[in-house]
């Protein structure tokens, strides 16, 4: 499967899986499940993930927030709390994916899953797993009608 409406079609039926969600935040975890599921990000476990967050932090020059490594949970891989600047990691390994994904919530404070954490997991996805794994989550954000900002604007920081 290569078509990037296939993708979009598959994260329409799976939204209904994040019951307890919005049905925007429900597209976001979808799009990204998808994504990882397809493209991949590296496996860390929780030692290297609180020296790959760290290594993220110093590119992007912000500060670096204290992690914490808690059991593992069923749904639940991250969560980042913005106002003590701290990620919670739940089980032994994390994917980049989630640490990013934590890391833009951090970024985009805290704005939930909306347009100015969208723009900030694309463009981190893009400088710190890969290019393809931030095309394709851009891609299938656009064919979910998430709002995002044009491809080109993940390139840079604002």
């Amino acid at each position: 499967m290569s078509n990037i409406s296939d993708f979009v079609q598959i994260a329409q039926q799976r939204a209904h899986v994040y019951k307890k969600c919005s049905p925007e935040q429900a597209l976001v975890y979808v799009c990204e499940d998808l994504t990882d599921e397809n493209i991949g990000s590296l496996s860390l476990n929780s030692l290297s993930a609180s020296q790959w967050i760290e290594k993220v932090c110093e590119q992007e020059d912000i500060d670096t927030p204290e992690v914490h490594v808690l059991p593992g949970r069923t749904h639940i891989r991250g969560s980042s709390l913005l106002e003590n600047n701290s990620i919670c990691l739940y089980g032994n390994t994390a994917h980049a994916s989630t640490l990013i994904h934590e890391i833009a919530h951090l970024m985009s404070d805290g704005h939930s899953h909306g347009i100015l954490f969208r723009d900030e997991m694309v463009r981190l996805s893009r400088a710190h797993i890969s290019i393809d794994y931030a095309a394709m989550l851009h891609a299938l954000y656009m064919g979910c009608q998430l709002q995002v900002s044009p491809w080109e604007a993940s390139a840079i920081r604002r």
